[in-house]
């Protein structure tokens, strides 16, 4: 029981960091606007790196649906999402599966790991959005790839170490 409800605090805590754009970077200079760090993609990953495949489908899937849960707008007037319930919800227990069937194979205490598998993950989730976003509305041209994969690579090591000092308590 203690376990379902630190997991439960940690999704919450993931969610709100990721939904009140904390640590943000403006990029006026290179015309690419904003980019935020996604921590609940990388709890995610962290569970499916350290978990069996049964939790980490659970905890992607229950995250998924609190994203899913508001609405997808970084900037009120920019407007730059639809709200599609469900999107969320499909893919991040993929990639949990996928991480949490490779987890064997992978060293999951190495951060140069840590940082690809967060990278690829953050990369193919938010193409699967975009593409799945432009089927039902239209395709954003100012929507970024690289560069919030990026920074939630590199910020992925230290979020890991957060959450594994928390899940030992």
């Amino acid at each position: 029981m203690l376990e379902f409800f630190i997991i439960l605090l940690g999704l919450i805590f993931s969610y709100f960091l990721k939904d009140i754009n904390f640590l943000g970077l403006e990029f006026e200079f290179f015309k690419i606007g904003s980019i935020y760090p996604d921590f609940l993609l990388i709890f995610i990953i962290y569970f499916a790196m350290k978990t069996d495949e049964f939790k980490a489908i659970w905890i992607a899937f229950f995250g998924g649906l609190l994203e899913d849960s508001t609405i997808l707008s970084f900037s009120p007037e920019e407007s730059e999402f639809v709200n599609v319930l469900g999107i969320h919800s499909l893919i991040y227990p993929l990639v949990a599966l996928v991480i949490a069937k490779l987890q064997k194979h992978l060293d999951t205490e190495n951060f140069k790991t840590i940082m690809f598998v967060v990278f690829v993950s953050s990369l193919v989730s938010r193409i699967y959005v975009w593409f799945v976003m432009g089927i039902l509305d239209d395709f954003y041209s100012s929507y970024s790839f690289i560069g919030p994969s990026i920074y939630t690579s590199v910020l992925a090591p230290v979020w890991f170490l957060f959450l594994k000092w928390i899940y030992r308590l």
